[in-house]
């Protein structure tokens, strides 16, 4: 039985199926099943039960597999001992947060020295979670509403993620300093109604309105971009708007009223935040902040730093270390 296999075997017990294995280990399923059948075939008894819901350890395969992780792990301490061959990662899938960009440039300074790969992604809420699911990424940056709170907690769930709550916000929208709009103290959606609604996720403004609203207001006609770049040069040229969840650093030039208030984006040009109005008092537009990991999983001491750095930066209280 050669390493590999052992390799293997350790990752259809932790997938629980050989289909989920596959991906992970970047081999077909054919391959990955015929390896392991040979593996059982050497041992004399099956390590797993099949079915077409998956596969469970049989009780010799687990006594198996207790001490296949030990001698795994051994291994890799071998490796990392004589051959320097561990590779550390750290990367950040996360939502249009400038907070988080600037995290993420202070850990690179603090770990640079420890010959880190870095990686640092601006998604679509499902694609950060399928990024931290399949461990592309170490943390992801989302929110939760009351419209997609459901949604997501099906989705975290069944990919075995934990949101963790960091702050509270509310919605916004998001316009050149030179629209129309721009000097208002706050918006509605009546008001916005002339003006064009541009969205780099066409899923996220299902987490800020009904599907009534979004039809009513003409939110489903949308300008659809594959990139905040575009979604800012139309947003600019058409006096076009956007919505955001009102994060922003207190001690910038981005602040949470009408008016002068503006945040420069990274070519210089200016953009404001301005309060959403309520189309009633029963409708909230608030959102919860947090970040999303392996359910179970330890942080290491670089992921605890990347959030504390967050919460200093939001000048939210209570430190995670």
């Amino acid at each position: 039985m050669t390493l590999q296999q052992i390799k293997y075997i350790l990752g259809v017990a932790d997938s629980g199926s050989f289909n989920k294995a596959s991906e992970k280990l970047f081999i077909s399923q054919p391959s990955l099943t015929s390896s392991v059948h040979e593996a059982e075939y050497e041992l004399g008894f099956q390590i797993f039960n099949r079915s077409t819901r998956g596969v469970t350890v049989t009780e010799r395969g687990q006594s198996f597999i207790k001490d296949a992780q030990d001698l795994y792990l051994k291994y890799e301490e071998l490796l990392k001992k004589h051959c320097g061959t561990e590779k550390k990662n750290f990367s950040i899938s996360t939502l249009y947060y400038a907070f988080a960009r600037k995290a993420f440039v202070e850990i690179v300074k603090k770990y640079s020295s420890q010959e880190y790969d870095f990686a640092f992604c601006e998604k679509k809420a499902s694609d950060v979670i399928s990024d931290v699911a399949n461990e592309s990424s170490t943390i992801g940056i989302l929110y939760l509403s009351d419209s997609n709170r459901d949604d997501i907690a099906k989705s975290l769930k069944a990919n075995k993620l934990e949101f963790h709550h960091l702050t509270e916000c509310n919605a916004f929208v998001y316009l050149h300093k030179k629209h129309p709009l721009a000097k208002k103290e706050s918006i509605s959606l009546k008001e916005l109604q002339e003006y064009r609604f541009v969205t780099f996720d066409t899923d996220d403004v299902k987490s800020f309105f009904s599907d009534q609203v979004i039809s009513q207001y003409g939110l489903d006609k949308a300008i659809t971009v594959a990139d905040r770049a575009t979604e800012l040069n139309l947003i600019e040229h058409l006096n076009g708007y956007t919505f955001l969840s009102g994060i922003y650093e207190e001690d910038s030039n981005t602040e949470n009223t009408g008016g002068d208030s503006a945040v420069s984006n990274d070519s210089g040009e200016n953009f404001v935040l301005i309060p959403l109005q309520n189309l009633d008092e029963n409708i909230s537009h608030c959102f919860e902040l947090g970040y999303i990991t392996k359910s179970g999983q330890r942080m290491n001491d670089i992921s605890l730093t990347y959030i504390d750095v967050i919460r200093s930066i939001l000048h939210i209280a209570g430190f995670t270390c």
